[in-house]
């Protein structure tokens, strides 16, 4: 599987970038992973990866059996995001190496991700909680980005309230009580109040999406009344 290994060992590299959740390889897969700042990692029974912003990393995998086809999903509200997946003839082994941390340290300090690979002899599937150790949620596009997305949404949800209640004005308010929800969760899941694979993130996305909706004109005067 040198094609499809390759993949693997990739997906295996971004297991190695991602949030809290548990991570194991199941049989019949194994892999490790490498940094320049902590050495190698056995990610077929690690459950966190510890990594810096200024790292290379690189991977390894391997199964007993041949995988023809792989697919890399990464966490986030609950959603499982599709970010890398292919299919081949099959082989059993592939590495990657030189993956510069760095670009991910813009978009935040914890991520989940998670893989899988399936054969004509077997399946095996993966996930790993990645922490990038020198890197504040705050100052990242998820976590502080999160926040400001956060603020401006309970910002609409509030002039919403005091506008006069008009159909644009409610779904302008729920568009952007639900980014607000949305932001409030990726920071959440930034700071490791909340499991990115949960969809406690996505309910107050839509809890802000529906408060929007619901509160717009509520403390509105109104339209002005008719002169006598």
């Amino acid at each position: 599987m040198r094609r499809i290994g390759a993949m693997v060992a990739t997906g295996s590299l971004f297991l190695l970038l991602a949030g809290p959740a548990a991570a194991t390889i199941s049989p019949p897969c194994s892999g490790t992973g490498t940094s320049t700042s902590g050495g190698e990692i056995d990610l077929t029974t690690a459950t966190e990866w510890h990594l810096k912003s200024t790292d290379t990393a690189g991977g390894s995998g391997q199964s007993t059996v041949e995988m023809q086809s792989a697919t890399v999903s990464a966490s986030a509200l609950g959603l499982a995001v599709p970010i890398a997946g292919g299919s081949g003839d099959g082989d059993t082994q592939g590495s990657v190496s030189g993956v510069s941390v760095a670009a991910f340290a813009y978009l935040g300090a914890r991520f989940v991700v998670s893989g899988s690979a399936s054969g004509e002899g077997g399946s095996c599937s993966g996930s790993i909680t990645i922490i990038l150790d020198d890197v504040n949620p705050l100052l990242t596009l998820f976590g502080g980005g999160g926040i400001v997305l956060a603020l401006i949404g309970l910002l609409a949800i509030f002039m919403g309230a005091r506008s006069a209640g008009g159909m644009g004005a409610r779904i302008l308010a729920a568009i952007l009580g639900g980014l607000g929800g949305a932001g409030l969760g990726l920071a959440l899941e930034q700071f490791g109040v909340l499991d990115p694979t949960s969809f406690v993130g996505l309910v107050i996305a839509l809890v802000g999406l529906v408060l929007g909706f619901v509160l717009a004109g509520r403390l509105g005067s109104g339209p002005a009344p008719l002169p006598a």
